[in-house]
C-alpha cells in the first residue's frame, strides 16, 4: 500500500496560532450540529438562550489567552476518553481541530456548557450542553 494523501477542505492551523493571538475570539456555527437535538441552543427556554447570547457576546471580547485564565470560564480542552461522546464530534472535519469547552455562567446553576473546536481564533460551536451531561462534572454547580 503507498501513501495515500487525505484531501482536506480546510487548513491545519499552525499550533502556535492556538494560543498567541491579540484578536478577539470569533464564533463560527460552520460545524453545528443540527442533528443532536439534545445538544440545541433551540431547545432550551426563551430566557436561557437570551442568556447565552449575551455570554457568548461577552466572551468574544475577550482574546484566547484570557479565557483560559482564573476560573470563570471553565475553558479548557476536551478529553473524549473522560466524556459521553467518547468518539468525538460527529463532524469529521473538527476533529481535525483542537477540542475545547467553555461554560455559560449564570444558566441552569452554572452547569451550561458550549462544545466546539477551536483554530486560527475561531471557535467553532459544536453543541450546546445544558445539563453538563457531555462531560459530567461530580462538582456541586460545576
Amino acid at each position: 500500500m503507498g501513501n495515500k494523501r487525505i484531501k482536506k477542505n480546510f487548513d491545519i492551523p499552525d499550533p502556535r496560532d492556538l494560543v498567541n493571538t491579540d484578536d478577539s475570539i470569533k464564533f463560527s456555527f460552520k460545524f453545528y450540529d443540527t442533528s443532536c437535538k439534545d445538544f440545541c441552543l433551540s431547545r432550551w427556554g426563551e430566557n436561557y438562550i437570551a442568556l447565552s447570547l449575551e455570554r457568548l457576546q461577552d466572551i468574544s471580547r475577550k482574546k484566547f489567552c484570557e479565557l483560559g485564565k482564573g476560573n470563570s470560564y471553565h475553558f479548557h480542552e476536551v478529553r473524549w476518553e473522560q466524556t459521553t461522546k467518547k468518539s468525538g464530534f460527529p463532524i469529521k472535519d473538527a476533529n481535525y481541530l483542537n477540542a475545547f469547552q467553555f461554560s455559560l455562567a449564570g444558566i441552569n446553576n452554572q452547569k451550561a456548557r458550549v462544545f466546539g473546536a477551536y483554530a486560527n481564533n475561531t471557535f467553532y460551536i459544536i453543541w450546546f450542553d445544558l445539563e453538563h451531561e457531555i462531560w459530567p462534572s461530580f462538582k456541586k454547580n460545576t
